[in-house]
Protein backbone atom coordinates (compact mmCIF):
# COMPACT_ATOMS: atom_id res chain seq x y z
CA UNK A 1 0.00 0.00 0.00
CA UNK A 2 1.23 3.22 -1.06
CA UNK A 3 1.29 6.07 1.48
CA UNK A 4 1.81 9.39 -0.30
CA UNK A 5 1.43 11.90 2.55
CA UNK A 6 2.39 10.31 5.38
CA UNK A 7 2.35 10.87 9.20
CA UNK A 8 2.25 9.65 12.56
CA UNK A 9 -1.18 8.40 14.36
CA UNK A 10 -2.56 5.50 16.31
CA UNK A 11 -4.78 3.21 15.78
CA UNK A 12 -7.88 2.33 18.49
CA UNK A 13 -8.71 -1.19 18.41
CA UNK A 14 -12.62 -1.72 18.96
CA UNK A 15 -12.61 -5.27 17.57
CA UNK A 16 -10.21 -7.75 16.96
CA UNK A 17 -10.22 -11.54 15.99
CA UNK A 18 -9.17 -13.57 18.52
CA UNK A 19 -5.91 -14.77 19.32
CA UNK A 20 -5.40 -17.74 17.30
CA UNK A 21 -3.48 -20.26 19.60
CA UNK A 22 -6.02 -19.78 22.42
CA UNK A 23 -7.90 -22.38 24.51
CA UNK A 24 -5.00 -24.87 23.09
CA UNK A 25 -5.25 -24.57 18.97
CA UNK A 26 -2.35 -24.23 17.00
CA UNK A 27 -2.77 -21.92 13.71
CA UNK A 28 0.57 -21.66 11.30
CA UNK A 29 -0.83 -18.45 9.60
CA UNK A 30 -3.24 -16.55 11.67
CA UNK A 31 -5.49 -13.90 10.09
CA UNK A 32 -6.19 -11.14 11.75
CA UNK A 33 -9.34 -8.72 11.35
CA UNK A 34 -9.05 -5.49 13.13
CA UNK A 35 -11.70 -2.52 13.39
CA UNK A 36 -10.95 0.64 14.97
CA UNK A 37 -10.25 4.06 14.61
CA UNK A 38 -7.43 5.97 13.60
CA UNK A 39 -6.33 9.33 14.61
CA UNK A 40 -3.49 11.82 13.94
CA UNK A 41 -2.36 15.46 14.32
CA UNK A 42 -4.55 17.48 11.22
CA UNK A 43 -6.50 14.27 10.97
CA UNK A 44 -10.22 14.05 11.67
CA UNK A 45 -11.13 10.47 13.55
CA UNK A 46 -12.12 7.74 10.65
CA UNK A 47 -13.30 4.51 11.43
CA UNK A 48 -11.20 1.54 9.47
CA UNK A 49 -10.85 -1.85 8.82
CA UNK A 50 -7.65 -3.66 8.48
CA UNK A 51 -7.19 -7.15 7.64
CA UNK A 52 -3.48 -9.24 7.24
CA UNK A 53 -1.56 -12.48 8.01
CA UNK A 54 1.79 -10.32 9.18
CA UNK A 55 0.14 -9.72 12.81
CA UNK A 56 3.07 -11.27 15.39
CA UNK A 57 1.39 -13.76 17.49
CA UNK A 58 3.68 -12.08 20.20
CA UNK A 59 1.88 -9.04 19.60
CA UNK A 60 -1.76 -9.99 19.00
CA UNK A 61 -3.92 -7.29 19.59
CA UNK A 62 -7.26 -6.57 21.80
CA UNK A 63 -10.20 -4.39 21.91
CA UNK A 64 -9.04 -1.43 23.68
CA UNK A 65 -5.26 -1.85 22.55
CA UNK A 66 -3.76 1.26 20.71
CA UNK A 67 -1.33 0.65 17.96
CA UNK A 68 1.41 3.30 16.43
CA UNK A 69 0.36 3.49 12.74
CA UNK A 70 1.64 5.61 9.94
CA UNK A 71 -1.38 6.91 7.94
CA UNK A 72 -2.41 9.16 4.73
CA UNK A 73 -3.18 12.26 5.56
CA UNK A 74 -4.98 12.17 2.60
CA UNK A 75 -7.15 9.07 2.92
CA UNK A 76 -7.19 7.55 6.34
CA UNK A 77 -7.96 4.80 5.31
CA UNK A 78 -4.62 3.90 3.48
CA UNK A 79 -2.59 3.02 6.80
CA UNK A 80 0.10 1.07 7.93
CA UNK A 81 0.36 -0.27 11.65
CA UNK A 82 4.02 -0.89 12.74
CA UNK A 83 4.48 -3.67 14.51
CA UNK A 84 7.95 -3.18 15.58
CA UNK A 85 7.16 -0.40 17.51
CA UNK A 86 4.67 -2.43 19.24
CA UNK A 87 6.14 -4.09 22.84
CA UNK A 88 5.35 -7.92 23.11
CA UNK A 89 3.93 -9.32 26.07
CA UNK A 90 7.05 -10.10 27.67
CA UNK A 91 8.99 -6.51 26.80
CA UNK A 92 5.35 -4.96 28.11
CA UNK A 93 5.92 -6.97 31.34
CA UNK A 94 9.22 -5.98 31.38
CA UNK A 95 8.42 -2.44 31.02
CA UNK A 96 6.23 -2.42 34.06
CA UNK A 97 8.22 -3.86 36.20
CA UNK A 98 11.17 -0.81 35.17
CA UNK A 99 8.19 1.35 35.85
CA UNK A 100 7.32 -0.25 39.50
CA UNK A 101 10.77 -0.23 40.73
CA UNK A 102 11.01 3.28 39.83
CA UNK A 103 7.82 4.10 41.31
CA UNK A 104 9.28 2.34 44.17
CA UNK A 105 12.14 3.98 44.44
CA UNK A 106 10.44 7.38 44.58
CA UNK A 107 8.39 6.31 47.19
CA UNK A 108 11.51 4.99 49.10
CA UNK A 109 12.24 8.88 48.86
CA UNK A 110 9.29 10.03 50.28
CA UNK A 111 7.96 11.92 47.35
CA UNK A 112 4.70 9.70 46.27
CA UNK A 113 3.49 6.55 47.69
CA UNK A 114 3.97 3.31 46.12
CA UNK A 115 1.15 0.59 46.34
CA UNK A 116 2.38 -3.24 46.69
CA UNK A 117 1.16 -4.14 42.86
CA UNK A 118 -0.64 -2.19 39.91
CA UNK A 119 -4.56 -2.14 40.27
CA UNK A 120 -6.87 0.38 39.03
CA UNK A 121 -7.98 3.07 41.51
CA UNK A 122 -10.30 1.41 43.66
CA UNK A 123 -9.13 -1.72 43.10
CA UNK A 124 -10.38 -2.36 39.63
CA UNK A 125 -13.97 -0.89 40.50
CA UNK A 126 -16.64 -1.60 37.78
CA UNK A 127 -15.83 -0.10 34.76
CA UNK A 128 -17.16 -1.42 31.05
CA UNK A 129 -13.47 -0.60 29.88
CA UNK A 130 -12.48 -3.25 32.12
CA UNK A 131 -13.04 -7.37 31.42
CA UNK A 132 -12.77 -9.49 34.17
CA UNK A 133 -12.11 -6.46 36.19
CA UNK A 134 -8.80 -5.87 33.78
CA UNK A 135 -7.41 -3.48 31.54
CA UNK A 136 -7.02 -4.64 28.23
CA UNK A 137 -2.86 -3.87 28.90
CA UNK A 138 -3.08 -6.03 32.44
CA UNK A 139 -4.62 -9.02 30.42
CA UNK A 140 -1.93 -9.28 27.93
CA UNK A 141 0.86 -8.57 30.70
CA UNK A 142 -0.94 -11.36 32.88
CA UNK A 143 -0.60 -14.15 29.81
CA UNK A 144 2.74 -13.31 28.95
CA UNK A 145 3.86 -14.09 32.19
CA UNK A 146 3.46 -10.80 34.41
CA UNK A 147 0.18 -11.64 36.67
CA UNK A 148 2.38 -11.42 39.74
CA UNK A 149 3.04 -7.81 39.01
CA UNK A 150 -0.65 -7.51 38.63
CA UNK A 151 -1.87 -8.84 41.61
CA UNK A 152 -3.27 -12.34 40.45
CA UNK A 153 -2.06 -15.60 41.67
CA UNK A 154 -2.91 -19.00 40.24
CA UNK A 155 -5.81 -21.12 41.53
CA UNK A 156 -8.68 -23.52 40.10
CA UNK A 157 -12.65 -23.02 39.84
CA UNK A 158 -15.43 -25.01 38.93
CA UNK A 159 -17.92 -24.22 36.20
CA UNK A 160 -21.35 -23.61 37.38
CA UNK A 161 -23.05 -22.31 33.67
CA UNK A 162 -21.87 -20.57 31.11
CA UNK A 163 -24.34 -17.53 29.09
CA UNK A 164 -23.42 -16.64 25.56
CA UNK A 165 -22.41 -12.47 25.00
CA UNK A 166 -23.71 -11.18 21.89
CA UNK A 167 -21.83 -9.79 19.30
CA UNK A 168 -19.09 -11.76 19.52
CA UNK A 169 -16.15 -11.67 16.47
CA UNK A 170 -14.64 -15.10 17.89
CA UNK A 171 -15.63 -18.04 16.10
CA UNK A 172 -16.73 -20.27 19.15
CA UNK A 173 -18.47 -17.10 20.41
CA UNK A 174 -17.66 -15.22 23.77
CA UNK A 175 -19.13 -16.60 27.06
CA UNK A 176 -19.89 -15.25 30.88
CA UNK A 177 -18.84 -18.18 32.86
CA UNK A 178 -20.19 -18.65 36.12
CA UNK A 179 -17.89 -20.21 38.40
CA UNK A 180 -16.44 -21.00 42.36
CA UNK A 181 -13.69 -20.13 42.77
CA UNK A 182 -10.98 -22.06 45.25
CA UNK A 183 -8.75 -19.79 47.25
CA UNK A 184 -5.84 -19.73 46.79
CA UNK A 185 -4.62 -19.06 50.23
CA UNK A 186 -7.03 -21.66 51.88
CA UNK A 187 -10.12 -19.61 52.73
CA UNK A 188 -13.84 -20.28 51.61
CA UNK A 189 -14.43 -20.67 48.02
CA UNK A 190 -16.94 -18.11 46.40
CA UNK A 191 -18.84 -17.33 43.57
CA UNK A 192 -17.96 -15.01 40.25
CA UNK A 193 -17.89 -15.06 36.68
CA UNK A 194 -15.08 -14.93 34.03
CA UNK A 195 -15.53 -13.98 30.33
CA UNK A 196 -13.63 -15.87 27.94
CA UNK A 197 -14.10 -16.28 23.57
CA UNK A 198 -13.29 -19.35 21.92
CA UNK A 199 -11.52 -20.56 19.06
CA UNK A 200 -14.06 -23.27 17.82
CA UNK A 201 -17.82 -24.50 19.26
CA UNK A 202 -16.06 -27.57 20.49
CA UNK A 203 -13.21 -25.50 22.76
CA UNK A 204 -16.23 -23.75 23.85
CA UNK A 205 -18.13 -27.12 24.79
CA UNK A 206 -14.81 -28.25 26.64
CA UNK A 207 -14.30 -25.38 28.58
CA UNK A 208 -17.78 -24.64 29.90
CA UNK A 209 -19.80 -27.65 30.83
CA UNK A 210 -20.59 -27.82 34.45
CA UNK A 211 -18.21 -29.28 36.80
CA UNK A 212 -15.43 -28.88 34.80
CA UNK A 213 -12.44 -27.02 36.18
CA UNK A 214 -10.51 -24.44 34.87
CA UNK A 215 -6.85 -23.04 35.60
CA UNK A 216 -7.64 -19.38 36.97
CA UNK A 217 -5.68 -16.29 38.04
CA UNK A 218 -7.40 -14.18 40.25
CA UNK A 219 -6.78 -11.43 43.21
CA UNK A 220 -7.79 -12.76 46.35
CA UNK A 221 -8.27 -8.64 47.08
CA UNK A 222 -10.88 -8.40 44.55
CA UNK A 223 -12.65 -11.14 43.57
CA UNK A 224 -14.17 -9.45 40.29
CA UNK A 225 -10.42 -9.72 39.12
CA UNK A 226 -10.40 -13.32 37.31
CA UNK A 227 -9.41 -14.73 34.36
CA UNK A 228 -9.04 -17.76 32.85
CA UNK A 229 -4.65 -19.27 32.36
CA UNK A 230 -4.64 -20.49 29.32
CA UNK A 231 -1.26 -21.59 29.28
CA UNK A 232 -2.16 -23.89 32.06
CA UNK A 233 -5.18 -25.34 29.73
CA UNK A 234 -4.81 -28.96 29.10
Amino acid sequence: MRITNPVDGLLQVVACSPFPDVAGEMVLYPRCDIDGVVTAERLAAAAVRYSGYDVPKAKWPRPGAVLPVTVDLADPTRFRIEWDRVPAGREAAEKLAADLRSEHQADASGRRPFPRVWREAEHAASSPALVNGLAPQQTEIALAGGAAALGLVPTTAKVLTAHEVKPSSAPGGTWDIAVTVNDPNGGAAWETVTRMSFSSSSRRESRTAAGVVLPVLVDPDNRKRIIVDVARLS
